[in-house]
């Protein structure tokens, strides 16, 4: 689609700024600490050697480069948990500018623009921005955007290079984190479901780039991870073939949960956010199915498939818990982004239909104030729990201050200040996990 001529330029320096200052002021707050997932990889980095802690798979997952980054990550802020979070922030910001570029390659600035903010003040980034062990989910979808947008510049230049980088990407993004495995066919779909015509040739050298990269997953996930460890905490999850719970947990955490986190950011939702989420998606896909051309309605497949392709392995190793895991908030980073895509599709053909540029000015402030007041009441519901999270494992990991007072302590007695915070630890691995965070050598 064509970009109109009268479409103002934004500098993209300043709209970079502008994205990695928004989440910033939004979620940057120095009252958290280390909590639950934290923990887990905090023991592991404490008892295990360095390269054997890069290798450890986390039940189900195995990402290495994800481990190496979270490693130096911690030793540099130590008990500083306000930096990790303000690298959470910014990484949230860097994202929603990857999106910002790939935007403008359909749309003109201001949309584009527009549409990048909300995914930048989205509550949904509490989960991530809160909690710095999730700085995986950033890694992974900032290179799995990074490659999408190599895709699109292959798709009108194709060139071993590119290949080369859509490869690298795409690699770097599933050793990040598993989430996004099974979407990476969306790039070779984003080819096919594109109006430009592109040769046999160039889409198949780009899918055999994507087959290269599941084979040295695997190879690795093999090797390290193990077959058994995709049912480590998912019995029975290749007993079967999934039925009718799979697919409504697939289709509300790919399309649903996405559009009602754009009208309230707590998983509680009010049923106000229902009836705006289901009326917004309903509405989006009526005008793309009515006006849409062939190429609106190709890219609006082609944003339902970047949801549901991640999705179908996520819901296979948690449907069987229950569908609110389907409401997730974390993975609305990822599906927020498909859900943005239909209604820049759907607002740009519906906006050329409105009476005057004065009504659609006014439905569109209408929309984007409801939007934003539905973020921000709904973020200090998370804050407040967040907050109690990070004072039960302040306390647990206070608790243990040395030698003595471990000894003071009898187990019984230490867990009753941990188990809300992390469920099983000991006051030895307290003791390391302070060794670590403070660069203490190991007593002789």
């Amino acid at each position: 689609m064509a970009l109109k001529p009268s479409s103002p330029q934004i500098h993209p320096l300043l709209v970079l700024l502008l994205l990695l200052a928004v989440p910033v002021i939004v979620f940057w707050k120095p009252i958290f600490f280390y909590i639950l997932d934290d923990w887990t990889s905090l023991i592991q980095m404490s008892e295990y050697p360095l390269g054997q802690y890069l290798v450890t798979p986390d039940g189900e997952q195995w990402f290495p480069f994800f481990h190496l980054v979270y490693y130096g990550l911690v030793k540099i802020a130590g008990e500083r948990y306000s930096l990790l979070v303000l690298i959470n922030c910014l990484g949230t910001g860097l994202n929603a500018f990857l999106l910002y570029l790939f935007f403008r390659r359909h749309w003109e600035a201001g949309l584009a623009l527009t549409l990048s903010l909300v995914y930048a003040l989205a509550a949904v980034h509490h989960a991530i921005a809160w909690n710095a062990f999730y700085v995986g989910y950033l890694l992974s979808l900032g290179f799995f955007l990074g490659a999408l947008l190599i895709t699109d510049s292959y798709l009108h230049y194709p060139s071993g290079g590119k290949l080369w980088g859509i490869g690298l990407c795409g690699l770097l993004s599933v050793l990040s984190h598993n989430y996004p495995l099974v979407g990476l066919l969306a790039l070779p779909l984003y080819l096919l479901l594109s109006e430009r015509q592109v040769s046999r040739r160039d889409f198949w050298a780009l899918t055999g780039v994507v087959a290269a990269v599941y084979l040295i997953f695997f190879i690795g996930y093999l090797e390290f991870a193990g077959v058994h460890a995709a049912a480590s905490r998912n019995f029975k999850v290749f007993a079967g073939i999934p039925g009718p719970v799979y697919l409504a947990h697939l289709f509300c955490g790919a399309i649903i949960s996405p559009f009602l986190y754009l009208f309230w950011g707590f998983f509680h939702f009010p049923i106000p956010a229902y009836i705006a989420g289901v009326a917004l998606l309903t509405l989006s896909l009526a005008a793309i199915w009515r006006w849409g051309g062939k190429g609106e309605k190709y890219l609006a497949l082609w944003a339902l498939l970047l949801n549901f392709l991640p999705f179908m392995l996520v819901s296979l190793t948690r449907y069987q818990r229950s569908v609110y895991q389907a409401f997730v908030a974390r993975y609305g980073i990822f599906t927020l982004i498909g859900a943005l895509l239909l209604i820049g599709i759907a607002w740009r053909l519906a906006v050329v239909r409105l009476p005057s540029r004065w009504v659609a000015k006014a439905l569109a402030g209408v929309l984007l104030t409801v939007i934003v007041c539905g973020q921000f009441f709904s973020l200090p519901l998370w804050t407040a729990q967040y907050q109690e999270m990070s004072r039960l494992a302040r306390k647990c990991y206070d608790i243990n201050r040395g030698p003595q007072t471990s000894q003071a302590l009898t187990p019984e007695e230490f867990h009753q200040f941990c188990p809300d915070a992390y469920p099983t630890i000991t006051p030895r691995q307290v003791q390391e996990i302070r060794r670590l965070l403070r660069g203490e050598a190991e007593p002789s």
